[in-house]
């Protein structure tokens, strides 16, 4: 306590006591702190500093995080016990307990989230193929992302949260994107390559294909920043979460759609596409023909 003077003044020795004993280095550490008021501390205890709030600090906010400092806190008042004759012990609110609740409600509605996000996908893109094979065939790379999303979680150390759900539910959006781009090409390329389902998805992936990986580059490269240049850590995390779900997105969209589509060979695709391909046939619609030139 003698130090508190120094330390308080910027560890200039002009400031230690005078009076060495305990009892006036105590007295002067809590001037010190109190300042010219003693309500200056009035967030931490009260006036006559008989009751106050005690505090722990944890390096992050991850679940194992949140369960340690959960259980080591109800041990510690259950081992002292809660209620006393002149105090009582309560485990108050924080940072900790906020994210516990957050997480509870994370696990309760993520998987709700993503299972409405899956039934829309499902039935637009059944309709849009007019194939329900087609529905499932996007819907498989574009739910590995999250699984691996959550496995590459894990090891970059960043915890399941509200603002990670978000990034989870954009992967689902930048994943289906891709899925479309590619397998869009896909049946416009089994069109010109007479029914040779090797040479259409090899020409697919080298024209369609090259330009998804280019984009998700780029993509990458211009959200890269926020890791490395930002101060604070949810832009941070955020912005390498961003590029962990959009290069997952990508590798499964060039790996296992082609894949699915070589193995499955499904009868959509022998089909022209009308409302997603690239050569709209407009005697389908009733409408004037496409001008020349556009």
């Amino acid at each position: 306590m003698a130090q508190s003077h120094r330390i308080f003044n910027g560890g200039n020795p002009k400031w230690l006591p005078i009076d060495p004993t305990q009892e006036a280095a105590s007295g002067s550490a809590m001037a010190t702190m109190f300042g010219p008021s003693p309500m200056n501390l009035s967030h931490v205890m009260t006036f006559d500093a008989q009751h106050l709030t005690v505090t722990a600090w944890y390096p992050d906010n991850k679940q194992e995080t949140v369960d340690r400092a959960l259980d080591a806190a109800h041990a510690a008042v259950e081992q002292v016990g809660a209620d006393h004759e002149t105090f009582t012990l309560r485990v108050a609110t924080g940072i900790i307990p906020l994210q516990e609740a957050v997480n509870r409600v994370v696990e309760r509605y993520h998987h709700v989230v993503v299972l409405l996000l899956d039934a829309f996908i499902f039935i637009m893109f059944s309709l849009a193929y007019r194939s329900v094979m087609a529905g499932f065939i996007l819907l498989i790379p574009v739910n590995l992302a999250p699984f691996c999303m959550v496995a590459s979680m894990h090891l970059l150390g960043v915890g399941l949260d509200v603002n990670s759900m978000i990034v989870a539910a954009i992967g689902l959006g930048v994943g289906i994107d891709y899925g479309i781009y590619l397998l869009s090409r896909i049946c416009e390329e089994y069109q010109l390559n007479a029914g040779r389902w090797a040479d259409t998805i090899s020409a697919a992936l080298l024209t369609t294909g090259k330009a998804i990986l280019f984009t998700a580059s780029i993509m990458a490269v211009g959200i890269l920043p926020l890791y490395f240049l930002s101060g604070l850590k949810f832009v941070a995390d955020m912005g390498l979460l961003i590029i962990a779900i959009m290069g997952i997105n990508m590798v499964t969209a060039l790996v296992v759609l082609p894949l699915l589509v070589y193995l499955i060979r499904p009868t959509f695709v022998t089909r022209p596409q009308t409302l997603l391909g690239e050569t709209v046939n407009w005697d389908a619609f009733d409408s004037p023909p496409r001008p020349s030139g556009h």
